[in-house]
C-alpha cells in the first residue's frame, strides 16, 4: 500500500484534533503557562544580571578624581584613565563589549565640587556621564553598580553634582549605546531557546508515548500491524502526525513568549525605556527559526518514539527518556549564560545544542545561514538514524508484542 504511511498520518491527526482536551493541553496551554513562567524568569534573569559583574571588569574613566578612582576600583572594576579625544572610540568600545562602559568627568570636578556655592544661581552643577550599554548584560549591571558608588560618594563629600543629568528623555538615551535591535536581540537570545527546546520537547513528551507506547498498552497496536499497511509506513506515518502536532505546540510556545516580553522588560531591564518589538527581525530571520524548529521536533519526535517503542507501558516509557529530558533542559539552559553565538561550525554539528546555538544567532542577528544549514541537517540525520531504529524495532516481534 503507498499510501499507507498518509492513512496512518490521517488516523493520527484525526485523533490529536478531535480530543479537545489533548489539543488544549498540547498547542493551546504551553503559549498560556508561558505568562506565568516569565514572571518567574524575571526574578532569575535579574540574579544573573547582578553575578555578570566580576574582578575582571573593565572600565574607561576621563577626568576620574583619585578618590573616586580607588572608590570604582575598590567595587571589583579595573579602571583605564584616558583622555577627551578617546570618548568615541570608547563608545564603539562598549558596543563591541570590549568594556563594560565609559565614565567622563568635567574638568576640575573636585574644585567645581569643593567650591560650590548654592547661593550662587547661576553656577553650574558638575555632570558626570556614563555611557554604557542595556543590551549587554554586564554593561548594564556595571551601570547600576557604579550609579550607586558615586551617590555613596556623593553623600560622602557634597550633594552638588548629578550623574547623566538630562532635561528630557531624549538626552538621556544618548548615554545608552545599544540600539532597540541590539537591545531586544539579547534579551529574545537569552530566553527564547531555553523556553522553546523545553516547552518543544515536553510537547513531544505529551504525545509521542501515548501514541506508541499507550496503544501497545492497550493491546491496539496489534491490530495496526495485522493491516497491510508496512510497518515502516507506520512509524513514518505517526512520527510525521508526532511531529506536526508538536510543531504547533512549539509555535504555540513562541507566540505565548513574544507576547509576554513586555511583562519581562519591566522586571529585568529597569534602566531602559527601549521598546521591544519582534518587528526588528526580517522574514529570514522567522525562515530560519522555522527550520531550526522543525528540525529539532521531528528529531525529538523520533528519539522519544524510539524509545517508547521499546518501552512496553506509557510510565516506562517517561522513565526511559528521563534523561534525555535532563540533557535537553541543561542544553536549553546553556542560553542563559551566553548570548554570544558561537561561530566554529563544530558546534553546530552536536545535536540538540546546534539548536541552541542557532537560535542564539539568529535573535542576536548574528546568524550565520551555513551553521544554520548545518544543524538542520544534523537534527534530520539524527532523525533519520532514528527512523532506521524504528523500521527495526517495528519488525521485532519480540519487541512489538511485549507484555
Amino acid at each position: 500500500m503507498k499510501n499507507g504511511a498518509f492513512v496512518v498520518f490521517r488516523k493520527e491527526m484525526a485523533r490529536f484534533l478531535g480530543d479537545r482536551r489533548l489539543f488544549f493541553t498540547t498547542v493551546i496551554l504551553p503559549g498560556l503557562l508561558i505568562f506565568i513562567m516569565y514572571n518567574i524568569m524575571g526574578n532569575v534573569m535579574a540574579d544573573t544580571i547582578g553575578s555578570k559583574l566580576t574582578a575582571e571588569t573593565n572600565v574607561y574613566a576621563v577626568n576620574i578624581p583619585k578618590g573616586v578612582k580607588n572608590l570604582v576600583e575598590s567595587g571589583a572594576f579595573n579602571v583605564t584613565v584616558i583622555s577627551e579625544d578617546e570618548i568615541e572610540n570608547a563608545k564603539k568600545e562598549i558596543e563591541e563589549k570590549n568594556i563594560t562602559l565609559c565614565i567622563v568627568f568635567p574638568k576640575d570636578f573636585e574644585n567645581s565640587v569643593n567650591n560650590f556655592n548654592p547661593n550662587l544661581r547661576k553656577q553650574t552643577v558638575p555632570n558626570v556621564e556614563i555611557y554604557y550599554s542595556s543590551a549587554d548584560m554586564a554593561s548594564s549591571a556595571a551601570y547600576s553598580r557604579i550609579v550607586d558608588i558615586l551617590d555613596v560618594y556623593e553623600s560622602a563629600v557634597s550633594n552638588v553634582f548629578d550623574v547623566n543629568f538630562a532635561a528630557n528623555s531624549q538626552d538621556q538615551e544618548k548615554y545608552d549605546i545599544a540600539t532597540n535591535e541590539q537591545t531586544t536581540g539579547t534579551l529574545f537570545a537569552s530566553l527564547l531557546p531555553m523556553m522553546l527546546m523545553t516547552l518543544m520537547y515536553s510537547s513531544c513528551m505529551a504525545l509521542a508515548p501515548e501514541s506508541i507506547a499507550g496503544e501497545k498498552e492497550r493491546g491496539t497496536f496489534a491490530t495496526l500491524l495485522i493491516t497491510p499497511v508496512p510497518r515502516e509506513q507506520i512509524a513514518l506515518g505517526k512520527v510525521l502526525a508526532l511531529s506536526c502536532m508538536a510543531l504547533l505546540s512549539g509555535l504555540s510556545n513562541f507566540l505565548g513568549t513574544v507576547l509576554s516580553m513586555p511583562a519581562l522588560m519591566s522586571s529585568v531591564m529597569e534602566t531602559s525605556d527601549t521598546s521591544i518589538s519582534v518587528a526588528v527581525y526580517t522574514p529570514k530571520d522567522f525562515g530560519l527559526l522555522i527550520l531550526v524548529i522543525l528540525s529539532t521536533v521531528i528529531m525529538y519526535v523520533t528519539v522519544i518514539s524510539v524509545l517508547s517503542t521499546i518501552a512496553k507501558t506509557v510510565k516506562e516509557a517517561s522513565t526511559l527518556t528521563l534523561p534525555f529530558m535532563m540533557a535537553v533542559m541543561f542544553i536549553g539552559f546553556s542560553a542563559l549564560y551566553s548570548t554570544d553565538a558561537k561561530n566554529e561550525i563544530v558546534w553546530y554539528l552536536i545535536p540538540a545544542y546546534n539548536s541552541v546555538q542557532s537560535m542564539i544567532g539568529i535573535f542576536s542577528f548574528n546568524a550565520v545561514t551555513v551553521n544554520i544549514l548545518v544543524t538542520a541537517g544534523v537534527n534530520l540525520a539524527v532523525s533519520a538514524v532514528g527512523m532506521v531504529l524504528l523500521r527495526a524495532l517495528f519488525n521485532n516481534e519480540r519487541v512489538m508484542f511485549a507484555r
